[in-house]
């Protein structure tokens, strides 16, 4: 029987082995499963330890019973020792519990606070790149301004060559001032000295003018008194002398050419002194040419020379009427004078562009560029000489310019060397 109760007790050792090595594996795994946070997993271990440990204890208070008689008090004292075991596991278990709350807490805490940190790392993130974008205009605005800078150090150093160019013209504009100031002082003086010598000329001018009038009317007298005798003379004188009567055209005609010359002479000091007393009104420009032409045909007939006429009718302009009647006689006068025997002349009064315009073209000798220069001036001899020996004193075509121009006319001519020339005077039509 002791062989059987030392067995049952050999079998409730081991039951208790067993049972203290599954309280072991008990606690490992809690202890594992505690460092994991694992509370589900904590909770099915203790149960299912319980149920076992339940199990055991059934047993072990069935093998206690039959032992109880034997080993009463050792039995007793194990399964005092056991429950105590089991009251401490039960504790633990219920430590383990509420660690696993308090777990379950921190771990909900840890899950915001992770949360938090992403949103944080987030807006880091964000800031980081507005950082690095700032970051790159600020470089990009630096680079700029190193580019301004060095841009403004170039303009500084032009800047400086430049003020040290204006100084050098300053010093220079300085001489030069003083220069300018000393010539306009000699300026001055000549300015001065030329309007004292423009004062003396214009006396001397009017002096002259004077002295012309003078000379002129008293030369006019004279002259027709000889005109006037000459008549006489004529007439006393007997037919057959033809010697005498020869004489006589001839001085008679030395007495006109001079009448004449005293006549443009004076005429072209009325002009320059502003003194024509111009008589405006509408006139017929067609019977001037016609009439100025006419009479010129006998000089012509004396040469051989054609007058042809091409004139249209009922051309009238607001003129003085005596100043054209010279305007075309000079003209017509000079193209007899400068034609050879047996030429043509042509005379066409026209309208062309709204403008009454007088033609002349003979066929002389033309006019040269360098005559062309000077050819309606005063007093001046051109290179072509009248073909009959007729005077010419340079005054006829300066007088002839002052007339058109005095009515607001134009005059020009067109001229080939050897072919000839055209003189065209241009003035408005009446209104």
């Amino acid at each position: 029987m002791m062989n059987s109760v030392m067995t049952k007790f050999r079998g409730i050792q081991k039951c208790i082995k067993g049972t203290k090595r599954h309280i072991l594996e008990l606690v490992e795994e809690l202890e594992a499963t505690f460092d994991n946070h694992d509370p589900e997993t904590i909770a099915s271990i203790l149960q299912h330890y319980r149920k076992k440990l339940s199990i055991d204890i059934e047993r072990l208070e069935k093998e206690s019973e039959l032992l109880d008689s034997q080993f009463g008090r050792a039995v007793e004292q194990e399964t005092l020792n056991l429950r105590r075991e089991i009251e401490h596991l039960k504790k633990t278990n219920e430590t383990v519990i509420s660690d696993n709350y308090l777990l379950e807490y921190k771990k909900k805490d840890l899950m915001l606070l992770a949360d938090n940190l992403e949103d944080a790392y987030e807006e880091i993130y964000q800031k980081n790149e507005e950082l690095r974008e700032q970051k790159k205009q600020i470089s990009e605005q630096a680079e700029k301004l190193s580019a301004a800078h060095q841009e403004i150090l170039k303009k500084n150093e032009e800047l400086e060559q430049q003020k040290e160019a204006m100084l050098d013209q300053t010093d220079y504009l300085h001489e030069a001032n003083e220069t300018i100031s000393k010539m306009h002082a000699e300026v001055q003086k000549q300015k001065d000295e030329i309007l004292k010598k423009n004062e003396e000329l214009i006396n001397l001018n009017n002096e002259k003018n004077t002295l012309i009038e003078i000379v002129a009317h008293d030369l006019k007298s004279p002259l027709n008194q000889i005109k006037g005798m000459i008549s006489i003379i004529k007439l006393t004188t007997t037919e057959g002398n033809d010697e005498m009567m020869k004489y006589l055209d001839t001085i008679e005609g030395s007495a006109n050419r001079l009448n004449e010359m005293i006549g443009k002479i004076l005429d072209i000091e009325a002009i320059e002194s502003q003194q024509l007393n111009l008589r405006l009104e509408n006139i017929d420009l067609s019977a001037i040419a016609r009439d100025t032409a006419e009479r010129f045909e006998v000089v012509a007939r004396e040469k051989n020379i054609k007058l042809t006429t091409d004139i249209d009718d009922n051309i009238t302009a607001y003129l003085d009427c005596d100043y054209t009647y010279q305007v075309y006689e000079n003209l017509i006068s000079n193209a007899v004078k400068f034609s050879p025997c047996d030429k043509k002349i042509i005379i066409r009064q026209k309208v062309v562009d709204d403008k009454a315009l007088f033609e002349i073209t003979d066929q002389g000798p033309g006019i040269s560029e360098e005559d062309m220069k000077k050819l309606f001036g005063k007093f001046q001899k051109l290179s072509a000489r009248p073909t009959g020996n007729e005077s010419s004193t340079g005054l006829g075509l300066s007088i002839v310019k002052k007339y058109v121009e005095a009515m607001s006319g134009k005059i020009w001519c067109k001229s080939i060397e050897g072919e000839g020339a055209t003189f065209f005077v241009e003035f408005d039509l009446a209104m």
